[in-house]
């Protein structure tokens, strides 16, 4: 399913004068009190630098100029009256998606019951998936899950007949074979990693030494060290990558310190990366305090929270993903099952995303969708 070469998203491909203005802005270093203009030291590589620059315009055109990530329409109408069961762990970060599945799901005259389950007990989503063939789902949608935790679950809906489909999963999709028909936005999280990689390759000149911070408890999370030392090996020779693993119990702890500590233990280090944001929290103040003032820091998954460190130059960047256009793309990937099509695992697979400076930030904006995202959906849907 990995590959160490990002897809482009289909959209935001057009590079006008907004592209280039936008593009432009974006490489302007922030004025961060942490460090944002730190790198290695070391004789620019202009061809590394340029190749990053292509592959990162796509994720920083104007909100404005984007789309979903599908264009071709269904054949039909989808059937009404589908039961869609969605199983999520019950925490915030997972429930700020119910709202638009819920909407997905009523634009197609569905109807979506959605399970809270524990994210501690690795029993809990395959025992929800078994309810939900027990009581007749149509479809069953799991989110951050693999194919080896749902495990039993998967086993009772394939004997159910019952099609499966992921959200930010791992595992490929093979239909019949192993039961999952889709996995929207597997892709989205090693893409974030990457782009904000090629965000370092520029800022450093093509010498940049970099610390990945992650936390491979998590199996969406387990492939991006490799995936990523791979990335910076393949595109930019004069760079450096490190790995500071989190195990999960430690989670709750001062992760912070930790990071710290990694630094001062290789002080060419002038760039982490965040896999997720929780892994940022505290970590402002702790690099200050060890005055390490010239590290520059980028979180992957900024929400409204970390939009506001990076808008105010505490953090140097952070990657975006649309929010209420996720559901949207996962429930389009259903409603092509349901009338017989093919469900464009590609182009479902690499959801779209911003990266967001401290410059570029939208007046305002804490998040983002493509413009008019619903009712791009509908139409294709033939719901309008």
């Amino acid at each position: 399913m990995f590959s160490t070469t990002r897809r482009r998203s289909a959209r935001g491909q057009r590079r006008g004068t907004a592209l280039a203005a936008s593009f432009l802005l974006f490489l302007v270093p922030a004025c961060s009190s942490v460090g944002t203009g730190g790198g290695s030291a070391g004789e620019t590589d202009t061809a590394a630098v340029a190749a990053a620059e292509e592959r990162l315009a796509p994720l920083v055109v104007p909100v404005e100029e984007t789309r979903i990530e599908v264009d071709a329409p269904l054949t039909s109408r989808p059937p009404a009256g589908k039961r869609v069961d969605v199983i999520r762990y019950n925490n915030s970060a997972a429930a700020l998606y119910d709202q638009p599945m819920k909407e997905a799901g009523a634009a197609l005259s569905w109807d979506v019951n959605i399970a809270a389950v524990d994210a501690t007990d690795p029993q809990s989503i395959p025992n929800a998936m078994i309810r939900a063939v027990s009581q007749n789902a149509d479809y069953i949608v799991v989110t951050s899950s693999d194919l080896q935790a749902a495990g039993v679950g998967m086993e009772a809906a394939k004997k159910a007949g019952i099609p499966v489909f992921f959200g930010a999963g791992v595992g490929e999709p093979q239909g019949e074979v192993n039961g999952l028909y889709g996995n929207t936005q597997s892709e989205s999280l090693r893409d974030a990693i990457f782009g904000l990689t090629d965000k370092m390759i520029i800022e450093s000149g093509g010498n940049g030494s970099a610390l990945l911070v992650n936390a491979p408890d998590f199996p969406q999370l387990a492939p991006l060290g490799d995936q990523t030392k791979e990335y910076v090996a393949e595109h930019c020779s004069g760079c450096s990558l490190d790995v500071l693993n989190i195990p999960a119990s430690d989670l709750g702890g001062d992760v912070a310190s930790s990071i710290v500590a990694k630094v001062r233990q290789n002080p060419t280090i002038k760039y982490v990366i965040i896999s997720f944001a929780t892994l940022s929290i505290g970590l402002a103040p702790a690099l200050q305090a060890a005055g390490l003032d010239d590290v520059t820091v980028y979180l992957s998954g900024a929400e409204a929270a970390e939009v506001e460190l990076i808008r105010n130059g505490t953090y140097a960047a952070g990657s975006l993903y649309p929010i209420n256009n996720y559901p949207w793309l996962l429930f389009d990937q259903i409603a092509r099952f349901s009338v017989g099509m093919d469900t464009l695992q590609k182009e479902h697979a690499a959801l779209g995303m911003q990266i967001w400076t401290t410059e570029s930030v939208p007046d305002g904006a804490t998040s983002w969708d493509p413009p008019n995202y619903q009712e791009q959906y509908k139409k294709l849907w033939q719901v309008s």
